[in-house]
């Protein structure tokens, strides 16, 4: 079991630096698989704050603050309110809507058939229904990154501030965990050991993405977004 984590958290890091999200939704089934939904969901968000935290770390310079922030400012409490929602949600029904969802989204997107305004309102808007999506389901990654996506930053900027982000959003929903009992000392090891692999993989991630074209690298995200929502959608299907 913990030699098939090592290998899923190298990936599932890779993954997340290269593209800013997919580390959860490869880890979330698999922990599932091995734990069960309701432990896989704490073990997943302590593992992805320590990956989300490495990404901030290693882009710091780089990181669009005052975005950021705006985003921050409605995420935060919907994730507080999506974390308290955890327990009651039909969890496999509304990870489908969000699969299907994001698969539009991303085709849309790559047929510039939508453009999302560089403005506060974006990031407030995004910032809203990622957090509670992010608190109910523990997928975040996706939804955040279309929103920073609307910045047209670079690579390691997008990267670092997405991340910057989910670290805020993944700390609140631990809080909350651990005030409806749903955190032990189990769960936080197994935590702990999936994040050290995934940060082995997010360095080597940003190393490659350094230096890709913008308007490319947008595209191949757009990409990884329609896969990565039908694999979260078959996988769904397969662990309910």
């Amino acid at each position: 079991m913990y030699i098939i984590l090592i290998i899923v958290g190298l990936f599932a890091g890779f993954l997340s630096s290269a593209v800013g999200f997919g580390g959860g939704m490869i880890l979330l089934p698999v922990i599932t698989y091995f734990f069960g939904i309701e432990v896989a969901v704490p073990i997943s968000t302590i593992a992805q704050l320590l990956s989300n935290a490495s990404r901030s770390i290693m882009g710091w310079k780089e990181i669009e603050w005052k975005q950021t922030c705006w985003f921050l400012l409605t995420a935060v409490p919907l994730s507080a309110l999506g974390a308290y929602g955890f327990s009651i949600a039909p969890k496999h029904m509304m990870t489908c809507i969000v699969a299907v969802a994001l698969i539009v989204f991303a085709i849309l997107k790559m047929r510039g058939k939508i453009r999302l305004r560089k403005r506060p309102s974006t990031m407030l808007i995004g910032g809203a229904i990622t957090g509670f999506i992010n608190g109910l389901l523990s997928i975040s990654g996706p939804l955040s990154s279309a929103t920073f996506l609307s910045l047209d930053l670079s690579p390691v900027s997008y990267i670092a501030s997405e991340a910057t982000a989910a670290c805020v959003m993944h700390i609140v929903k631990i809080i909350v965990y651990g005030k409806l009992n749903l955190v032990n000392i189990d769960i936080i090891l197994n935590g702990l050991f999936i994040a050290a692999a995934m940060i082995a993989g997010n360095y080597t991630a940003l190393k490659l993405i350094k230096d890709i074209n913008r308007k490319k690298y947008q595209k191949i995200v757009a990409g990884c977004m329609i896969v990565l929502s039908l694999y979260l959608f078959i996988s769904n299907f397969i662990n309910s």
